[in-house]
């Protein structure tokens, strides 16, 4: 048993690929920020490749539906085919982005995002989205920064979590505000 959990633990150490040296962004991402509106850049161009060179080699995306995207090739592959099917006359607006530094070589960095020009399945428009976009990167030994994992999700409005019926997901609220009616009286009260 013990030689099982020793070269369990081995596996664990081997799974993940070490970081390079160098930045392979073009321009380099100066600061942990720097990522989103690199991000964005590529997002507008629709350019994968540039999107999967913001993240390392073994990088992990989740997308807003929870989908996860293990590896460079894997993120570039997935980003191609939204902006083929999905977004291909989309654009994607920044609202705000922030960063935090977790020590010399570690950040999170934060942006809520707009997407306009979305189409569905069959090609019609569908209504704007809003998301947050959150990413954790590591500083190279060049002193530039890659994303190592990165986490994207739709804001729901009016929302506070998700339930679950039938197979189906939908948006709810357990923070109680105002009924229809009381806002339409209030509305009448301000006249």
């Amino acid at each position: 048993m013990a030689k099982l959990k020793k070269m369990l633990k081995r596996a664990r150490e081997l799974s993940y690929l070490p970081f390079p040296d160098r930045t392979p962004v073009d321009p380099p991402l100066k600061r942990p920020i720097d990522l989103i509106k690199a991000f964005i850049v590529a997002w507008e161009a629709k350019d994968a490749d540039a999107i999967g060179r913001l993240f390392v080699e073994d990088a992990d995306f989740i997308n807003v539906v929870g989908l996860r995207w293990t590896g460079r090739r894997s993120i570039v592959k997935a980003q191609r085919f939204a902006f083929t099917t999905a977004f291909p006359d989309a654009r994607l607006e920044l609202e705000e982005a922030h960063q935090r530094f977790l020590g010399d070589d570690a950040a999170v960095v934060i942006a809520r995002w707009q997407i306009v020009g979305q189409v569905d399945p069959d090609g019609e428009p569908v209504d704007p989205r809003r998301g947050v976009l959150s990413a954790t990167l590591v500083k190279l030994a060049d002193d530039t920064w890659l994303g190592v994992s990165c986490q994207n999700t739709d804001i729901a409005a009016a929302a506070d979590t998700n339930i679950s019926r039938g197979g189906t997901i939908s948006a709810a609220s357990y923070i109680k505000g105002p009924t229809p009616a009381e806002l339409a009286a209030a509305d009448r009260d301000d006249r």
